[in-house]
């Protein structure tokens, strides 16, 4: 194992520094001289050129006899030099004929040179021309050594300079992860005296649960050489606390300025911490701090990959009874603190396995382990559930009283699917409702008829699809800096022949469940494309349209197709389309995902997150794919005004947004106020109902040609 030198002095001896630019000069000169810069061709003119040039200088001297032709010498010196050994034999005999046969003894007279003379002067030419050949290609071979030598000393010195000085530390470990170096950042950031390290285990400092990886990655560093592995991990400082590092590990085992792996170590701890952050944010209730319907589902399938035998699992679906009255009768931050307390009260009610969950709204959910295998377990907590909420609580200087309805289903262990649990307990709450309030109920067979609702509900979205009941509704997208339109985002609504208009909350569902997202976001697609052609024909502007495009969808092999032939028929090109994929769906398929948002940023689409916050919050991600804008949730905005997660959020992601270049909309503005704490913040555009809810075409036709901003919520 070579170790890296001491650090090199700052400053290079002056003699030294002219020693080099001796030598560079003295390889330039020789380069000059001997025509190695030339191409062939052209050398081999000026040398063909130098002998009718000779003889006619040797002419015009009084010729052979009178002069000694030394100049023939040149021809033969520079071919020799140029072209080599073989160039000098050749120029020589070449100089030989001209400066024998063809050259006169006496230009007076025409008397030729005695042979003999000529003869043993071509033979000097030729002896001449290839010592000094051999000469000079030494001179020449030996001038480019050194100046090899010199220069790969600089860089060598240069390497180790910019190592000591590097704000990253830098740490080299022998092919057994033994440190033999490490950088002087080492010392400033993780707090180890310089050599403290040196000769123990790099492993040693690297947290417990990141070790395996480290190890994997430093095996497969050393068995491809001159590959490289990044990854995460902590490592251990010298107060006892772990730092988050990105680190690139490289296989420099070969270098004989190396001799081992050399590891670059980023400090990324802010970068983690945000990640966390967003990741809790992902599978929390940002309200009440219990887990959400995303971590809840997960719980539940996880559970059923791995069955623990002898008992079963239960679901209990919580909804208050009438808390509309309590929003209505005291306003809405007394009921968000009414449900803080719930959430509190639920979590005396659980044993230490269970999960609490909040749903949304004034919905709640517990996943309960059920020992007795007969449902004792859930019936006990969902009368403990009961009694706790019996006890009035104290809201806005008020003694507030609430009841629940529950609805429990039971499961067994076996890859149950947690939207399918929580629909038979929610069904079952519904009964509970019916039956009175404040009871729980257990899901029966009987029950069922829920279920068979949804079957034709998709029955009649299948009809709606070929039998024109399908609408497109528009929400501008303005620019929170004087509400004009940007953009207009196109939202689905189904108008039921009986029914109504209905929302994609009451269909939505079934659609991504059955598959008939895929031609329902192609209808929506091909009608927004032609939508906004017409918009862009009436009123010559530059607004764009919205499209969302769902998991399924994405995982669609045609949608860039389909994409492509939508604007095609509709004669826009790609500035005009923006499209809408969620975090969940984008992690969902990461590859797949990839390839569909890149082949859609290459015919100029522009790619937005939506709901950005709620899903897998990694920043590696905004890297991985081509975004170009992020939307903020709903649920984030609504507390951007307050001094809590969520405004400190909200912060986080425009910060994000400004560092990776990208444009930020918020959705779900409903107030004044929000709209001037966004644009204090620097948010770039904003929609919601504060300027206008989702609308037929005729009214956002309206709007454009008015002129007017969004600024009358309807």
């Amino acid at each position: 194992m070579v170790q890296l030198p001491p650090r090199p002095a700052e400053i290079r001896d002056v003699t030294a520094l002219d020693g080099s630019a001796l030598r560079s000069r003295t390889v330039r000169v020789i380069a000059w001289m001997t025509m190695a810069d030339l191409p062939a061709p052209a050398a081999l003119a000026i040398v063909a050129v130098l002998f009718p040039t000779s003889w006619v200088a040797a002419v015009s001297l009084g010729g052979g006899n009178v002069v000694a032709p030394l100049w023939f010498f040149l021809p033969v010196f520079l071919a020799g030099l140029r072209f080599g050994p073989f160039g000098a034999l050749s120029a020589g005999i070449a100089a030989t004929i001209v400066a024998g046969p063809l050259l006169p003894g006496d230009a007076a007279t025409g008397v030729t040179q005695p042979t003999s003379v000529w003869v043993s002067q071509g033979i000097f030419f030729i002896l001449i021309g290839e010592f000094v050949t051999y000469l000079f290609g030494a001179v020449r071979w030996t001038s480019a050594q050194a100046a090899q030598a010199e220069a790969s000393g600089e860089g060598e010195q240069r390497f180790r300079a910019l190592v000591q000085r590097a704000t990253d530390m830098i740490t080299v470990t022998d092919h057994e992860g033994v440190l033999t170096y490490e950088s002087p950042a080492v010392e400033r950031i993780l707090g180890w005296s310089s050599g403290h390290r040196l000769g123990l285990r790099s492993g040693d400092f690297v947290h417990p649960d990141d070790r395996a990886a480290v190890s994997a990655a430093g095996n497969d560093v050393l068995a491809n050489p001159g590959t490289s592995r990044t990854l995460e991990l902590r490592l251990l400082d010298s107060r006892g606390s772990w730092r988050w590092v990105e680190s690139t590990l490289t296989n420099m085992v070969d270098e004989p300025t190396v001799g081992g792996i050399v590891i670059n170590h980023r400090v990324v701890d802010e970068r983690k911490v945000l990640e966390e952050e967003l990741i809790h944010r992902a599978f929390h209730d940002s309200l009440t701090g219990l887990a959400n319907r995303g971590l809840l589902r997960g719980r539940v399938e996880t559970i059923g990959r791995a069955p623990i035998n002898g008992f079963r699992q239960s679901m209990l679906f919580i909804d208050l009874d009438d808390f509309k009255t309590v929003n209505d009768g005291f306003g809405h931050d007394a009921g968000d603190r009414l449900l803080v307390e719930v959430g509190n009260r639920l979590l005396t009610c659980v044993g230490p396995a269970d999960l609490v969950a909040r749903l949304g709204g004034d919905e709640f959910a517990v996943l309960v382990e059920d020992r007795s295998l007969m449902g004792y377990v859930a019936s006990d907590v969902a009368q403990r559930v009961i009694n706790a909420l019996q006890e009035p609580f104290e809201v806005a200087d008020r003694r507030i009283r609430v009841t629940a309805s529950i609805g429990i289903a039971q499961y067994e262990t076996e890859a149950p699917n947690g939207d399918s649990v929580l629909m038979q307990a929610d069904i079952a709450m519904y009964h509970a409702k019916a039956g009175g309030k404040n009871q729980f109920v257990h899901f029966t067979d009987e029950m069922q008829q829920g279920v068979r609702h949804r079957l034709d509900v998709e029955s009649w979205l299948r009809a709606a699809l070929v039998g024109d009941q399908i609408r497109v509704h528009y929400q501008p997208i303005v620019a929170l800096t004087d509400r004009r339109v940007e953009a207009v985002e196109a939202l689905v609504r189904w108008e039921h022949p009986t029914l109504g208009l209905l929302s994609p909350a009451q269909f939505m569902d079934v659609a991504e469940e059955t598959g008939l997202v895929v031609p329902l976001g192609k209808l929506v697609l091909r009608e927004a494309c032609r939508q906004i052609r017409r918009w862009r024909n009436d009123h010559g502007g530059y607004v764009k349209v919205s499209v969302n495009l769902s998991a399924a969808q994405l995982r669609d092999p045609g949608i860039v197709s389909e994409c492509r032939l939508a604007m095609s028929d509709a004669g826009i090109e790609g500035d005009a389309l923006i499209v809408e994929v969620t975090e969940g769906s984008l992690i969902a398929d990461v590859s797949s995902a990839t390839r569909v948002l890149e082949s859609l940023s290459s015919l100029g689409v522009t790619i937005a997150v939506d709901d950005f916050g709620t899903g897998y919050s990694s920043l590696s991600h905004l890297q991985r794919f081509p975004v170009d804008v992020v939307k903020v949730d709903k649920a984030f905005v609504e507390g951007v005004c307050s001094r809590n997660e969520e405004s400190t959020l909200v912060r986080s992601i425009l910060a994000i947004g400004a560092e990776f270049g990208l444009q930020v909309v918020a959705e779900g503005i409903e107030s004044e106020a929000q709209d001037r704490e966004l644009r204090r913040l620097g948010c770039d555009y904003g929609q919601g109902y504060l300027y206008m809810c989702p609308v037929p075409a005729e009214r956002i036709d309206e709007l454009l040609m008015s002129h007017r901003p969004a600024r009358v919520a309807s």
